[in-house]
């Protein structure tokens, strides 16, 4: 039995008031989704365009003051 199924079943033995927090905690978990990916995409907008593509050198990296 998937998960929908048994919250359906659950549903069934359940009082209204207790279906209503179930879907109140329902929303309160599609807006947290909806605002994560939000969140997620702004990170992204904010450093499009930075990075050329250009081909780097691993042992370029290592050369550098700060690592030495």
């Amino acid at each position: 039995m998937g998960a929908t199924e048994r919250i359906a079943e659950l549903m069934k033995v359940m009082h209204e008031r207790e279906i209503g927090e179930m879907l109140d905690f329902a929303e309160f978990l599609l807006a947290k989704r909806d605002r994560e990916t939000t969140e997620a995409r702004a990170t992204l907008d904010k450093y499009a365009g930075r990075y050329d593509g250009a081909k780097w050198q691993r042992e370029e990296l290592y050369d550098r003051a700060g690592l030495r």
